[in-house]
Parts: structure tokens; C-alpha cells; sequence
């Protein structure tokens, strides 16, 4: 019997062809995430009006701009402000700065906001594989810090902001267990620059105490702490406060009023008008059917779900409430004393704020826990049928896309005061700088004739 040699396929000889498969894979996963954020990042931008997107917030002319120009790009990201840190916006605003003619600034840095947005949900997506084995769940995740219904009323597509998408994405970089040096590296990166950008993330410590226990997850922990300690060193070297704020100036009683009204609120009816005369009309009654909602989702998930899914519900109630109640005591103001509203106070005085933005995401979190809760109870199928929740979500969440009313809709444009700006610059050639209003009212940025002629 004759003996025949049969060649092996030359895939199988070629040890390049296997290396390439990986690669390619890596390739084409990189090139879904750059899709994906690209995508979530116009999807955030649109939800802002045009004039909006080309006028300038607060801290974002008069702090990161006015820092930039004077102390460097890259060297005012060191640089303290009103008590901490503020890595991300920083590091933005240089970037815009840099790479745009003057001009262009306030554009790109709505821009570059929400990509950075878009970015905070993506990285959301994958971080919380730890909890929600199936990407459908966490897809609802990811939906929720670009759709959330108070993102474009301040918080979205400025800078000066960006800080409490930080705040969200930080216990999702704590539960999250890396594979390999590179992945810790990137975790560890990643969550130092949170930290060293918002710091309530102290709120998180506890969080990060239990990885670092009971995962053996250092990355992200090692990095909240130095985080930590470094804004602690920025508050001593530039302290927000003059003298130590009162914690009992708020009425207990109108933070819990603030809560519910504002974070819990604000996911049933994002319109502040629509929401004071709900209340003037019936009362307590207006926030009920929400507040049961709410309740009624956490309640099942701490009841019936396995043990990771209600600590995170726990977590997220709690992170809710520990970042209205910290955010609104550490700044009190009357427009708070919700507790003492009169008729008057209510339809003239009453309005949703950026503080209630972050609260609301971690409430909305609760929606994906509970389905997953549901899929482990055999409620939700494995099939089809759970792909749904992420649409229902979606569809929840886009009736309010364009709901809230943002702060900067009625200008003044960047564009106009840079051009008014450069004429005075260039009547005059003594002058050596020249003011520019942004919004809201009384905050300007003076910008160095030499900017304004083109650098």
C-alpha cells in the first residue's frame, strides 16, 4: 500500500498567521470603542443647542483658560482651584487650546467634554462586566451618563462639569479586576486621574477597602488613595473655604426634600416649571410615584438578588444620597431650604441643579441591577427577549433628550466676543489684553492681545 503525504494547510505551518489573529482581534476591538465613543460623543453634543455649544461656562473662561494662557497647557494642570484638583478639565482645556485657533476654544471644548462624556460611558460598559455578566445589561449602564435627563441643563459639554462623570465612573474602576501589568497600569491611571479630579470620591473609600481586601485589587484602590491625599494637599495649599462651613446650616429636613425632588425628581419629569407647579397643585404627591419606583427597585434587588448585585444597589442608593447630601450641606444657600418653600418660593424660585446630576445616575443604575436580578430569577429570559431592557431604557431615557433647558441657550457666543475682542486689541495697539464675557452673568476671562491676533 503506497504511502501518500498529505501538506498540512500552510495557516497551520506559518506561525506569523497566528500572531496576526490577535492582533487583528485587537485591532478591530479598538476600532468598535473609537466607533462607540465617537458616536456617544455626538449623541451628547446634539442634545445641546447650537448657541450653546459655542458659548463658554463660568470656570471654564475665567479658571482653565485664563490658567492656560498665563501659566502653560500642560503646567496649570497642577494648579489648585477653590480646594482641589481638576486633572480632566485641565488637560481639556489644554488640549483645545493648543491644537484651535483662539476662536474655535468654546466649540472645542463642548466638544472634547463630550467626548469625554462618551468615554466615561464606554469605559462604564466594560468595567462593569465584573457585575453584569451580559453586555445587555450593561449597555443600560452605558446609556445612562450621556442620556441622563439633567446632563444638558449645566453639567454637559463644559468642562467645569466633567467632574461628576468622574464621580460616576469611580466605583465602576474599583469593582473592576484587570488582567495582566498593562490593564493595572491603565486602571491605576485612570482612576488617579478621577480622583484628581472630583473629590468627593472619598465617598468611595470603603468601596476601595473592600477590593483591595477581599479581591486582591490594588490598582484602583492604591490610586483612589494617592488621589485622595493629593487633593487633600491641594485644599491645604488653596482651601475652598475662609473659614470652616457650618454643617448645620441646612435643615435636615430640606436635604432629604432636595433629594427626592431633585435626584429622584428629575428621572420622572426633568422640567423644573412642569415639576413647581406639580408640587404647588399636589403637593408630596407629585414625587410618589417615582419615590416608589425607586424604593420598590431597590427592595427587590436587596431581596432577591445575589449578594454582588445588592451591594451594588446598596452602593449606588447610598453614593446617591451621600453626593446630594455632601454637595448641597459643604454649599448651603437658600435656593436649597426646599423645607421652607412658600407658594411664591416654589413658582418663582424653584429650579434643578447640577448637584442632583450624579445622584440620578447611580438611581437610574438600579434599573439594569433589577433586570439582571429578574434574568437570575428565570422573570427574564435568556433570549431575545432580554435584549429589550436596553431598548426600553433607551427609549425611557431619549424622551427627555433635549427636556432640560440649558444654562448657556442664550449666549454670549465665544466666537462674537473674540471678534469684538481683536477689533479693540487692534484699535488700540497700547491695550494688551482684552475682556470677554461668558456666561452666566459677571464672569469674564481677559485674553492677551497676542491670542487674539492669532498667536
Amino acid at each position: 500500500m503506497k504511502n501518500t503525504a498529505v501538506a498540512a494547510p500552510s495557516h497551520r505551518l506559518d506561525p506569523e498567521a497566528k500572531t496576526s489573529r490577535p492582533i487583528r482581534a485587537h485591532s478591530i476591538r479598538a476600532a468598535g470603542v473609537l466607533a462607540a465613543v465617537a458616536i456617544l460623543g455626538f449623541l451628547s453634543w446634539f442634545r445641546l443647542p447650537e448657541v450653546t455649544r459655542g458659548t463658554l461656562w463660568a470656570e471654564d473662561a475665567a479658571v482653565f483658560l485664563a490658567d492656560t494662557m498665563s501659566i502653560g497647557a500642560w503646567q496649570s494642570i497642577a494648579d489648585p482651584y477653590a480646594g482641589y484638583l481638576h486633572t480632566i478639565p485641565r488637560l481639556v482645556s489644554g488640549i483645545a487650546y493648543t491644537v484651535a485657533p483662539i476662536d474655535a476654544y468654546a466649540t472645542l471644548v463642548s466638544f472634547l467634554s463630550c467626548v469625554v462624556v462618551a468615554a466615561v460611558s464606554v469605559g462604564t460598559y466594560f468595567l462593569s462586566a465584573q457585575i453584569f455578566p451580559h453586555r445587555s445589561y450593561r449597555l443600560m449602564l452605558a446609556l445612562i451618563p450621556v442620556l441622563v435627563p439633567l446632563g444638558p441643563l449645566e453639567v454637559l459639554g463644559n468642562v467645569a462639569n466633567l467632574h461628576w462623570y468622574l464621580l460616576w465612573l469611580c466605583p465602576w474602576l474599583l469593582v473592576y479586576e484587570p488582567r495582566g501589568w498593562t490593564g493595572r497600569a491603565g486602571l491605576f491611571v485612570a482612576t488617579l486621574a478621577a480622583a484628581t479630579t472630583e473629590i468627593i470620591v472619598g465617598i468611595f473609600l470603603p468601596l476601595a477597602l473592600w477590593s483591595l481586601v477581599k479581591r486582591r485589587n490594588y490598582a484602583a484602590p492604591l490610586a483612589l488613595v494617592a488621589g485622595i491625599g493629593l487633593q487633600l494637599l491641594a485644599t491645604v495649599a488653596d482651601p475652598r473655604y475662609a473659614e470652616t462651613p457650618r454643617l448645620d446650616s441646612m435643615q435636615p429636613l430640606s436635604v432629604i426634600y432636595g433629594f427626592i425632588l431633585q435626584a429622584v425628581g428629575s428621572i420622572w419629569e426633568p422640567d423644573a416649571r412642569t415639576m413647581a407647579l406639580n408640587i404647588v397643585t399636589f403637593g408630596g404627591f407629585a414625587v410618589v410615584v417615582p419615590s416608589i419606583i425607586v424604593l420598590g427597585l431597590l427592595a427587590y434587588i436587596t431581596i432577591y438578588g445575589r449578594a454582588s448585585l445588592k451591594v451594588a444597589a446598596l452602593y449606588a442608593a447610598g453614593a446617591a444620597a451621600a453626593c446630594w447630601a455632601a454637595a448641597t450641606v459643604l454649599n448651603p444657600s437658600p435656593e436649597f431650604d426646599f423645607a421652607n418653600f412658600s407658594r411664591d418660593d416654589w413658582l418663582s424660585g424653584f429650579t434643578f441643579f447640577r448637584y442632583a446630576v450624579t445622584p440620578s445616575m447611580f438611581l437610574l443604575a438600579l434599573v439594569p441591577m433589577a433586570c439582571a436580578v429578574a434574568e437570575d430569577r428565570g422573570i427574564i429570559g435568556r433570549n431575545r427577549a432580554r435584549y429589550l431592557a436596553p431598548v426600553l431604557m433607551a427609549v425611557f431615557l431619549s424622551t427627555s433628550y433635549f427636556e432640560a433647558t440649558p444654562a448657556r441657550q442664550t449666549g454670549p457666543e465665544w466666537t462674537t466676543g473674540v471678534r469684538a475682542a481683536a477689533a479693540q486689541c487692534a484699535a488700540d495697539p497700547s491695550l494688551t489684553e482684552a475682556v470677554i464675557a461668558v456666561t452666566p452673568a459677571t464672569w469674564q476671562v481677559a485674553v492677551p492681545c497676542w491670542v487674539l491676533s492669532g498667536r
